[in-house]
């Protein structure tokens, strides 16, 4: 009796300690063990089997009832509060409002929960729901759907953000198909973080180390401490510890679809230019190379072009991007390199981050929306420093960076909605203030103040700020995080 009392005891230890998929899978092993090593009978193994599993029921995860084909399975969320400040000038020469100042403070709230796991036979899902039915935010705005009556719930929907299905069984590959995290190495230069974009995506990634020098012993030494304990010999110096790198090379290929057509063969007589669905492929290769201490440096080299037209965004450009043409996206064939460089300063983490992209079809792009010879409109970068991370409480970070985006130079329809409010032909800097109130809760701040990158243009895209052109910017934001 004893023995299966402290058998019991070990076991439930296991338990309290050890994943949930593995405890059954675990507990079985070292049952199993004990009885080959005779340490206790069948007997016992099936009594301990019997209370193991009836305790187990009794707790809020024995509760749970996953289907066979489950391996795995995390229930994941996180629930946000801000306080959000905006604020937008028109240029100098509107014909209306010269130089005036439009504003708007509201109070946010967000919330996001997903469901995600492995299943048999190297298969992964993802699941998540979350408020907003926009693409770039998640956002609800207290008091925003009054329409319907004070502190109703018109605009407080559930919404699909991620639904997704995805294999790992080839070595080092990953096939993902849904609605999925980006997959891409990316930057909100570019893309904004809200985003999960839709259609088939392909990574792969291979882990190369080195070791440099080191390996043989240095030349024997005569000296009084080079002697053997014993006095007959002469002990060599250790041999030297080699210089270890890691190199991550990876290659990530995507096939969203942006644009479905319906229908693509409408009855009647065939259009002359008929659409069809609109596709966005990225195709990215890059590595990481980490030496000893955590210093490491990134480079992501992306390609994006488009293929089909859609029906939605290729309405042709003309005058300076109207109210009808600001989503457009013919003549992006776009190349991106974003770059990080890590190391850590006094147990610090500390990273130089950066982003370049140039559109090469920007001649047409910029003929197209009626400005001939003003291609070279087609660069975007940013570059910036950040201090610290956030895993733990009592952790802080902080980041700043200076961005500059040209009229000609970027798909409109996915940058960052909060900095420069969704739009192109600006420039600006930014700072963002995070600090770890507990290991799960987390407090930010963020400012940023932008300018029109070219006065000779508009600045393309739809944001929050209902001016075009914006000739100034600013936005500030206070948000409490909770993460489950």
């Amino acid at each position: 009796m004893f023995r299966k009392k402290l058998t019991f005891a070990a076991i439930a230890f296991c338990f309290a300690f050890t994943g949930i998929a593995a405890r059954a899978q675990d507990a079985g092993a070292l049952l199993d063990l004990l009885v080959r090593k005779k340490v206790i009978s069948d007997q016992e193994a099936e009594e301990v089997r019997a209370e193991l599993t009836k305790e187990a029921a009794s707790t809020a995860a024995g509760k749970w009832k996953l289907s066979t084909p489950i391996n795995e399975i995390e229930l994941y969320g996180d629930a946000r509060m801000r306080y959000e400040y905006r604020g937008g000038r028109t240029a100098s020469n509107d014909l209306t409002n010269p130089n005036d100042w439009l504003e708007r403070h509201r109070q946010r709230y967000r919330l996001r929960i997903g469901l995600r796991g492995t299943l048999a036979d190297d298969w992964f899902f993802g699941i998540r729901l979350e408020t907003s039915q926009s693409n770039r935010s998640t956002n609800v705005t207290f008091g925003g759907d009054s329409s319907n009556g004070p502190f109703s719930k018109q605009d407080d929907g559930i919404n699909v953000g991620q639904a997704y299905l995805g294999y790992k069984g080839f070595p080092d590959f990953t096939l993902t198909a849904g609605r999925m995290p980006n997959p891409l190495v990316t930057t909100p230069l570019l893309w904004d973080d809200d985003i999960n974009p839709e259609g088939l995506a392909q990574q792969w990634k291979h882990t190369f180390t080195f070791n440099i020098g080191g390996g043989a012993a240095a030349a024997p030494s005569y000296s009084k401490e080079g002697y053997s304990k014993d006095g007959k010999g002469v002990v060599a110096p250790p041999a030297a510890e080699p210089f270890k790198l890691k190199l991550d090379v990876f290659a990530n290929f995507a096939q969203f679809v942006y644009d479905d057509t319906n229908p693509e063969n409408p009855i009647g007589p065939t259009p002359t230019n008929p659409d069809h669905d609109l596709f966005m492929l990225a195709w990215q290769v890059g590595a990481r190379l980490t030496f000893p201490n955590n210093v490491y440096i990134q480079l992501a080299p992306t390609l994006y072009n488009y293929s089909g037209s859609g029906d939605s965004f290729n309405v042709p450009f003309q005058g300076d991007f109207t109210d009808t043409n600001q989503t457009g996206i013919n003549n992006l064939l776009v190349f991106d390199m974003p770059v990080e460089i890590g190391w850590k300063l006094w147990e610090l983490p500390m990273r130089i981050f950066g982003d370049f992209a140039v559109n090469f079809d920007a001649d047409d792009r910029a003929a197209r929306a009626g400005h001939p010879g003003s291609g070279g409109q087609r660069y975007a970068y940013e570059a910036g420093l950040g201090i610290g991370q956030l895993k733990a409480k009592r952790d802080w970070e902080i980041r700043a960076w200076w961005q500059h985006t040209e009229q000609f130079a970027l798909d409109p329809n996915l940058v960052d909605s909060d900095i420069f409010d969704s739009r192109v032909n600006m420039q600006g800097v930014a700072v963002k203030a995070g600090y770890a109130l507990a290991d799960a809760i987390i407090f930010n701040l963020t400012w940023a103040y932008g300018w029109r990158s070219n006065g000779n243009f508009g600045t393309g895209g739809v944001g929050d700020i209902g001016i075009n052109p914006l000739d100034q910017y600013q936005i500030f934001q206070a948000d409490l995080n909770v993460k489950f």
